[in-house]
């Protein structure tokens, strides 16, 4: 809650000036000391790259009397056109009621003419610090002014001029001599604000600049006012990390008329681009991304919020992409984070065809109970029963080998039982039957044969 009152002053002999003071009221010592609940605080946009915000100040005073710490220079002139910064017996016009415990900077002039005075004219000026431009390339900047006007003074009353304006001084480095050197040759104008509509507003305006910093100046001409914030920024595209990507901090196009620019986007640790052109992305003026950039986390890592983590032990991910990691299969491990596979056990395969998402099996154990069931002079038909472990797969299989003094010969079925045709007669024949599958040639230590 802010009240006004007005009251006369008769400064340098015959200047009549109607001073109108703001009473801001003072959040108690226990406020908020982040003014969390102060939203003018806190607008800000990611898109805005802010060099000067007259919020942005903790504890020392924008404005002072004579003799405080002033981190703004107040510069008065009377009718005359002669410059009395602090000068003794002379009250500034500028001054600045903080709301709350180092909360609120509103800064305010009041300083109004009677008309009979010797002159009609006010000049107020308030002077910024050195605004360092670091960033190279930047030709335009954008400053938006908060204000309130308070229209305490008829036209009856007083002459008031409602309006105040915006200046500029250049200069590549800090001119602490000459910044208050006010004059139509130094500050260079950006914008005349008006201010006769009470209440809240805020002016924009943007403004070339060709050096590498410079001083702000406000030039109030007779109007009261409170100015809540002073904000002075250039546009960015901002950084941000969308899809796995990360979009680099860069400057805007600084004119209507530039071209958008051109930017190649870069994954997060341990992902890659989705495909060949998934980082090219634009920026536009006023900080606009156009594009969609896109990467994957990559074999071995799944995505944990905007970061791509290693699958842990006992899982694993083959290839890249959005999925998660996997549990190892049956009787496989994985012995380190990032596993794009997971290893069989000793004892277990896979085949050359099967992939990382399978089993691991092992080769059968030995057919039972061999028999033979029937016995001619040239035929013998012998049978058996199924292993009691076929290794955890399904393509089981017998070889059968008969051996006599001369040779070797094998057949290979399905069934548990075969018959041999064409034996010799008066010939021993040593039989066996070996029961395999699809992993069985990678054992070579496996002994599953029965005679």
């Amino acid at each position: 809650m802010s009240t006004l009152f007005c009251f006369f002053l008769l400064l340098l002999g015959s200047l009549n000036i109607f001073q109108c003071v703001s009473s801001q009221s003072v959040a108690p010592d226990d406020a908020d000391p982040d003014c969390s609940d102060i939203p003018i605080r806190n607008v800000t946009f990611p898109n805005e790259r802010i060099l000067l915000d007259s919020q942005n100040y903790e504890s020392t005073l924008l404005v002072g009397a004579e003799g405080e710490n002033r981190t703004w220079l107040t510069i008065d002139y009377d009718g005359g056109g002669v410059g009395r910064p602090g000068a003794a017996g002379f009250v500034d016009s500028w001054y600045e009621g903080n709301q709350g415990t180092q909360c609120l900077h509103r800064i305010n002039v009041c300083a109004t003419l009677i008309p009979g005075g010797t002159s009609s004219f006010q000049s107020n000026w308030l002077v910024t610090q050195y605004i360092n431009i670091s960033e190279p390339g930047i030709s335009q900047l954008r400053i938006n002014v908060t204000f309130t006007s308070n229209l305490v003074c008829s036209s009856q009353q007083c002459a008031q001029q409602q309006t105040f304006e915006v200046q500029t001084y250049e200069t590549n480095e800090p001119d602490e001599t000459n910044k208050g050197n006010i004059s139509y040759y130094s500050y260079a104008g950006v914008r005349l604000i008006h201010t006769a509509e009470e209440g809240a507003t805020t002016d924009s305006e943007s403004f070339a600049v060709s050096s590498s910093g410079l001083y702000l100046a406000i030039w109030d001409q007779g109007s009261c006012t409170v100015i809540n914030r002073i904000v002075i920024f250039y546009n960015i595209c901002p950084y941000q990390v969308l899809n796995k990507t990360i979009y680099p901090e860069t400057v805007a196009p600084q004119g209507s008329f530039d071209p958008d620019k051109n930017v190649i986007a870069t994954c997060i640790d341990n992902a890659s681009p989705t495909s060949s052109n998934s980082l090219s992305l634009r920026c536009r003026l006023l900080g606009v991304w156009i594009g969609s950039a896109s990467c994957q986390c990559n074999a071995g890592y799944e995505a944990n919020g905007t970061v791509c983590q290693a699958c842990q032990e006992g899982t694993y991910k083959s290839v890249a992409g959005d999925s998660e990691c996997n549990g190892c299969p049956n009787n496989s491990y994985s012995a380190s984070p990032g596993a794009v596979s997971c290893q069989c056990l000793s004892g277990y395969y896979r085949t050359p065809q099967e992939g990382v998402a399978v089993n691991c099996t092992a080769p059968p154990s030995s057919p039972q109970n061999l028999t033979n069931t029937s016995v001619t002079k040239t035929n013998i038909s012998i049978s058996w029963l199924e292993p009691t472990y076929n290794g955890g797969r399904t393509d089981l299989y017998y070889v059968i080998s008969i051996k006599s003094s001369t040779n070797i010969i094998e057949y290979s079925t399905g069934h548990t039982n075969y018959k041999l045709m064409g034996l010799t007669p008066f010939t021993t024949y040593e039989i066996q039957v070996m029961a395999r599958n699809g992993v069985s040639d990678q054992d070579n230590a496996n002994d599953n044969t029965r005679t």
